[in-house]
């Protein structure tokens, strides 16, 4: 998180850490000294949904004519410049129009594990504007690379599609990788959350509302009552006033332990084998291994390619890397069978 907060501090007049509450402490202290960074505390959880309907009506109050990008803390990023440059041009088109913007990636393979994003009618480059505030360190030079950044308009969505279809749109470029890095106005997203999912704008507001009184446990029960949903489902997948920026550079959402195992294996991590171990691990005539020891023990793996090891201390897992994504059809099989103390 602190590296995600540190590469985008130079993009904006402020930082927004949108987090339950139970990780405002641990978040805070991971920020100490960034600065200007806030932590806005999501009572529950309740999807991303209304998580940034918060945000943006929590920063609303104080700027109504915010604009406001989203990125995900948590994800791995090969090339800071173009992931900033990919932003900044989010930034001018929800500056220059009066929609939402999301952010598509070029596919590299054909991820099963992925959300993607249909591009339609190019969008004229000549309308695309720099937001008002100047990047710091390098702004022209960003500004001019998210100026050559093409636009569409979004003409619909696929959520984790199969192998043939992921191959199909790697092969006819029609369709790229949703990433979850978004900007919009303050207003225009609260528009859209007003005509699509009113339940969340209503209870948004009187949270906010009650959070400004100081009565934080008449917030909690009011943001508690919402259902979980998504933000993509709640508004990006239904809205017309969608533009997708198609970008290039290294990226990963870290969505399975095989893109963990690539991330770090990237940043140097492996040992001469291939093999990206953490904890106390031992391995024997074994390559491309990701091994990983949380529980306190020795994992020794043996004879093995290919292989992700965990071990929690309560869960040890055992699966080949190229079928990481089926870690959730045992998460499901545990979940059903009541062993939640598990997860």
């Amino acid at each position: 998180m602190r590296a995600t907060v540190e590469r985008v501090l130079p993009t904006g007049a402020g930082v927004h850490i949108v987090t339950s509450a139970s990780q405002v402490e641990g978040c805070r202290e991971v920020l100490q000294g960034l600065s200007p960074v806030d932590v806005i505390a999501e009572p529950e959880a309740r999807g991303t949904g209304p998580a940034l309907a918060l945000a943006v009506r929590w920063i609303a109050r104080s700027d109504p004519a915010a604009l406001v990008c989203s990125v995900h803390a948590d994800h791995h990023v090969g090339d800071a410049p173009g992931y900033l440059a990919a932003i900044w041009a989010a930034a001018g088109w929800a500056a220059a129009g009066d929609g939402l913007v999301t952010v598509g990636l070029v596919p590299t393979h054909p991820a099963t594990g992925l959300g993607y994003v249909a591009v339609g009618e190019q969008r004229n480059p000549d309308q695309w504007a720099p937001p008002a505030a100047e990047p710091s360190g390098g702004g022209g030079e960003l500004a001019g690379a998210a100026r050559a950044l093409p636009a569409y308009a979004a003409a619909g969505f696929v959520e984790k599609p199969s192998r043939d279809v992921a191959q199909r749109f790697v092969e006819n470029g029609t369709h790229l990788w949703n990433t979850g890095l978004f900007a919009w106005s303050a207003a225009a997203f609260e528009r859209e959350v007003a005509a699509f999912a009113a339940e969340v704008a209503d209870g948004v507001a009187a949270t906010v509302a009650a959070r400004a009184s100081g009565d934080e446990e008449a917030a909690r029960r009011r943001y508690s009552a919402l259902t979980a949903i998504a933000v993509d489902p709640m508004v990006l997948e239904r809205t017309s006033r969608l533009t997708v920026v198609r970008a290039s550079f290294p990226w990963s959402d870290l969505g399975s332990w095989s893109d963990l195992y690539a991330a770090r294996l990237g940043l140097g991590l492996g040992d001469g084998d291939a093999n990206v171990v953490s904890g106390d691990v031992l391995t024997i005539d074994s390559r491309d291994c990701l091994v990983d020891s949380r529980g306190g023990r020795t994992v020794a793996v043996v004879g093995a390619d290919g292989l992700v090891v965990v071990d929690t201390g309560d869960v040890v897992l055992v699966v080949p890397r190229s079928r990481a994504q089926q870690v959730r059809d045992a998460v499901e099989r545990l979940r059903l069978e009541g062993r939640d103390s598990l997860l």
